[in-house]
């Protein structure tokens, strides 16, 4: 997985870089529900992406300590990084329908846990169906599912012919993914949820169908 040490993901999501993983999670949660563009409004977009890049790589163990790696040589030349900034020095938005804040945990965790629970199910190639229960329904929330996705190998880019030591000759690697998905209060069956950011080179961009029935 590629990492960016020039970034100081510690100072993006507010920890300290000896965070363990339930202080990584909180501080994901809680900076992702409050700059998600559903809620923040589209101002919040490329702060939203900070979080995104700095959670998917401090939570992958092999991809952070290549980080930590990189940002310790780095560490002389790097500049001081910004934090996430405080919701009032966020820049004014236009009204917007509200936007739920509540993570809806039974469905927020790893796709393969969400498949061998029965709560999500392919359909398609690239449409997975969710299974809300009533109380989901009726107050929506917010939802963030794992995931490997394939994407265009990066190191490809410069390379049309010939083999790739970091993916031979497929031209696509895998890398992890979070989808984060905002689900309206009092959403119909058979709607189509996307995931508010994408990641880059991502090959099949995924949606997420809601499908009513779940049980608590």
């Amino acid at each position: 997985m590629r990492t960016d040490s020039s970034v100081d993901y510690y100072a993006v999501l507010g920890i300290d870089e000896e965070a363990d993983d339930s202080e990584l999670r909180r501080a994901w949660r809680r900076l992702a529900m409050e700059w998600h563009p559903d809620r923040a409004g589209p101002a919040a977009t490329a702060t939203f992406q900070k979080i995104v890049a700095a959670y998917t790589v401090l939570s992958n163990p092999v991809a952070r300590a290549e980080y930590d790696r990189h940002r310790r040589r780095a560490a002389p030349a790097r500049r001081p990084a910004e934090r996430a900034p405080d919701a009032a020095s966020a820049p004014p938005t236009a009204p917007r329908r509200r936007a739920p804040g509540v993570l809806i945990h039974r469905l927020s965790s790893s796709l393969i846990a969400l498949l061998a629970r029965g709560v999500a199910r392919h359909a398609e190639d690239d449409v997975i169906e969710l299974f809300l229960n009533a109380e989901e329904v009726a107050e929506g929330g917010m939802v963030t599912i794992s995931m490997r996705v394939p994407v265009h190998c990066p190191a490809c880019t410069a390379h049309a012919t010939g083999s790739c030591v970091q993916c031979g000759t497929s031209r696509t690697i895998e890398e992890l993914f979070s989808a984060w998905l905002a689900v309206p209060p009092g959403v119909a069956e058979g709607t189509v949820l996307k995931p508010s950011v994408l990641l880059r080179g991502m090959i099949c961009p995924v949606s997420f169908r809601v499908r009513l029935g779940g049980t608590t």
